[in-house]
């Protein structure tokens, strides 16, 4: 659907999750009662397609998924900006995901000695098993 906004014609595909949010809250004339019915609809569709367990899926499938969507396209490939945020969260929360982050760059280095990669991720299972052998020479726990 074409929606008016700014005296420019927009499909509603092109619109994101926050720019929908605004239109539907906001006091604009410019879209009609059938268009903010239609936009709030489709807002909840992206939000259970993007936010909620698919079958079978638990609350780690989404996470993963939502974190992948980020890094393919939001996060801008600021990852420091990224990186900055979540150390400033609650110290435990860090300590908790700091071990989702080894384990997965366990599991790449699994990978880089097992040969299951290729050109896209050589580079993180290769420096994923010089981590994890820098930490087995150090006799560190992991």
């Amino acid at each position: 659907m074409k929606i008016k906004i700014n005296g420019c014609e927009i499909e509603d595909y092109h619109l994101s999750n926050k720019e929908l949010y605004d239109i539907v809250n906001s006091d604009t004339d410019e879209i009609t009662a059938e268009q903010r019915d239609f936009l709030t609809k489709k807002l909840c569709e992206r939000f259970k397609s993007q936010c909620c367990p698919r079958d079978g899926e638990t609350e780690a499938n989404v996470f993963a998924r939502q974190f992948g969507d980020y890094v393919n396209g939001k996060c801008g490939y600021n990852y420091y900006k990224t990186a900055e945020l979540l150390a400033k969260d609650h110290r435990y929360l860090q300590q908790e995901m700091f071990k989702i982050c080894l384990e997965y760059i366990k599991i790449l280095a699994e990978n880089a000695e097992n040969g299951r990669f290729d050109a896209r991720n050589e580079w993180a299972c290769t420096a994923s098993k010089h981590m994890i052998d820098g930490l087995k020479m150090a006799d560190y726990p992991y």
